[in-house]
C-alpha cells in the first residue's frame, strides 16, 4: 500500500468529474447529441444524459492514454464511469432479482464485481483515506450527474456496505501476507470473485507440502457461519476477518500494528483449512495395489 499521500492526493472523484465536464471530449459528445436527437438541447436535459455524456466523454479520454500504468486519476474515471451501470445493477439485485434470468443475474453481478474490484484498489492505493471522506466524494458526484436525493441515499447505503467488505478484504490480505507460512495473499480475479472467493492464498505447512486456496472474507462470524451453511461445495472456505470496527478508528483501513496483530488468529484459521485441504488432496490421490 502506498503511504504519505496529502488529503488533496486522495480522494478526488468529484474534481476529477469535474474536470471531465470542462473538457473538449464531453462538449463533443454533447454536441453529438445535439445533432443527432430530434429533441436537440431538450435530450441534454432529460433524466440520465448527464451520465451518458459524462460515460462517453470518459471513454474518448481513456482511448487517448498511451501509458500503460495505472494512475489515481484512471481509477478515479473508471469508478465515475461505472458508477450509474453499478447503481442500476445493485438495484435490481437487491429489488428484481427474484424476476430476472439466470444471465440478467450473472450480467448484474459482473458489473457489481467490476466496481467492488475499482473501489478495493483504490482503498489498496489509499486513495481513500477516511469513511467519511470516502462517502462525501461518492455523494458530490452523484449529486453533479443530477440522481434524486432518495437515490443518492439509496447508492450510499449501498456503496457503504461496499466498503465495509472492501476494507475488511484488504485488511485480511494485509494480515494474510504477515502470517507465518504464507507465501502470497493477493486478491482473486473477476471469475473467482463471482464464485466467491476474496483472496488467493499460497501456503507452505512445516514439512514444505504446498496449497492454494480462495477464502471469502466476512465481517462478523454470524454472516461467515451463514456463508459457510449456504455454500457447502468443497473448497469454498468463509471466514471472519477478525477485525472490529474499533479497530479501523474511523479510518478506511486499520494501523499496521492492529493488522499484525491479527496474524496468530490467521495462522489458526489457515491450519484449519489446511487440514481439510490435505484430507481432500489423499482422497483425490488413488490408492496403490499392493
Amino acid at each position: 500500500m502506498n503511504t504519505g499521500r496529502s488529503n488533496r492526493e486522495r480522494m478526488r472523484l468529484s474534481e476529477t468529474a469535474a474536470e471531465v465536464m470542462r473538457s473538449s471530449e464531453y462538449m463533443e459528445v454533447q454536441d453529438y447529441i445535439r445533432s443527432k436527437s430530434k429533441l436537440g438541447e431538450t435530450a441534454l436535459k432529460m433524466v440520465g444524459a448527464k451520465r451518458y455524456v459524462m460515460s462517453k466523454a470518459i471513454d474518448i479520454q481513456r482511448s487517448k492514454q498511451e501509458s500503460q500504468y495505472e494512475t489515481d486519476e484512471d481509477r478515479a474515471l473508471k469508478l465515475i464511469q461505472i458508477m450509474p451501470y453499478w447503481l442500476d445493477a445493485q438495484v435490481k439485485l437487491n429489488d428484481h432479482k427474484s424476476d430476472m434470468s439466470h444471465k440478467e443475474i450473472k450480467k448484474c453481478k459482473e458489473t457489481v464485481t467490476i466496481f467492488n474490484k475499482i473501489i478495493r484498489t483504490m482503498i489498496d492505493e489509499e486513495q481513500c483515506s477516511s469513511m467519511k471522506e470516502t462517502m462525501d466524494s461518492i455523494n458530490k458526484v452523484m449529486l453533479m450527474l443530477n440522481y434524486t436525493r432518495s437515490e443518492i441515499e439509496y447508492a450510499s447505503q449501498s456503496f457503504y456496505a461496499v466498503i465495509q467488505g472492501m476494507r475488511h478484504e484488504i485488511a485480511a490480505e494485509s494480515a494474510l501476507n504477515w502470517t507465518p507460512g504464507v507465501e502470497l495473499a493477493e486478491m482473486t480475479n473477476i471469475e473467482d470473485d463471482l464464485n466467491g472467493g476474496d483472496i488467493r492464498v499460497h501456503y507452505v505447512d512445516d514439512q514444505g507440502e504446498r496449497f492454494e486456496f480462495n477464502i471469502d472474507i466476512k465481517a462478523t462470524k454470524i454472516s461467515a457461519n451463514k456463508a459457510n451453511e449456504r455454500n457447502r461445495r468443497p473448497g469454498y472456505y468463509a471466514i471472519c476477518s477478525g477485525f472490529s470496527d474499533d479497530d479501523f478508528c474511523g479510518r478506511v483501513l486499520p494501523e499496521n500494528k492492529i493488522i499484525k496483530s491479527k496474524c496468530s488468529y490467521y495462522e489458526e484459521k489457515i491450519k484449519e483449512i489446511v487440514a481439510i485441504e490435505r484430507c481432500s488432496k489423499a482422497q483425490r490421490t488413488p490408492r496403490r495395489a499392493v
